[in-house]
């Protein structure tokens, strides 16, 4: 806005007057208008590049998880490792029969840093009422092939010890020696919004046979969750990683022994 010094004579009145230096109200509201418009438009893309940047850095994560794996099963004689032993359970060391959720005592071990006694912060989901969450100090059995713990956060599952699980379903690669696997695309590792463990755990199928969690019915998506621009992140047996929906999943994604 341009207008005459104090003191000039106006044009038009002939009167002195001085130029007041102010935005009207239909202009400021003019103006909160436009920034409202270009923050409901430019919002919405600066999240959703910041999820991009955070599936970008879960992939990453997930595709050294895979290196992990790959190197512990070399000094195992080619075994893939199990989604957790727990020594302290007399008869199922193995794990066979233990629910997710259950605390088999403290030499329980899983495949990640995860402590699963109840008095350490318990199983996942955490208590909403909670003070603080488990810090996952406890060692898992990948721990000789990684230097980095948060590895196994993912960005967008800040609150959970682990962000991923191991497939531990009968049909998997979990436990199997690298031979029996003869489908190099099933699922090892994938998000997870509960314990680093995931098969079908509904009451009744607690036993030494585990089927697949039905994407259909995991309404919550706690087993394969959205969080990432609805999707999640695998890592399939070939070491690869890739970003999926629950909706695409088929039989063939856990099943370690037949060619896709």
């Amino acid at each position: 806005m341009i207008c005459a010094s104090p003191g000039l004579k106006s044009v038009r009145s002939g009167f002195t007057s001085r130029c007041r230096d102010a935005f009207t109200l239909i202009e400021i509201l003019v103006v909160i208008a436009i920034i409202v418009i270009l923050a409901a438009i430019l919002f919405p893309v600066f999240a959703q590049a910041r999820e991009k940047a955070r599936t970008a850095s879960c992939l990453s994560n997930i595709k050294q998880i895979g290196l992990a794996i790959a190197m512990y099963r070399q000094d195992y004689d080619q075994v893939n490792p199990r989604h957790r032993l727990c020594p302290d359970r007399i008869g199922d060391e193995l794990c066979s029969t233990a629910g997710p959720t259950t605390y088999t005592g403290a030499n329980e071990t899983w495949w990640a840093p995860y402590d699963n006694n109840p008095s350490a912060g318990g199983a996942e989901p955490p208590d909403p009422g909670a003070i603080s969450y488990n810090t996952a100090i406890k060692q898992g059995m990948l721990q000789p092939y990684f230097k980095n713990l948060k590895i196994f956060k993912c960005p967008s599952y800040p609150k959970g010890q682990v962000g991923y699980a191991m497939g531990y379903i009968s049909t998997g690669s979990m436990g199997k020696p690298d031979a029996a696997i003869t489908n190099p695309a099933v699922m090892q590792v994938w998000d997870h919004s509960r314990t680093p463990g995931c098969a079908d755990t509904r009451p009744g199928r607690l036993g030494p046979t585990w089927g697949i969690f039905p994407p259909s019915a995991d309404t919550s998506h706690t087993h394969y969750p959205t969080r990432h621009t609805g999707g999640f992140t695998t890592l399939r047996y070939d070491g690869s990683a890739r970003w999926r929906k629950p909706e695409s999943l088929t039989a063939s994604d856990f099943t370690a022994d037949i060619t896709p």
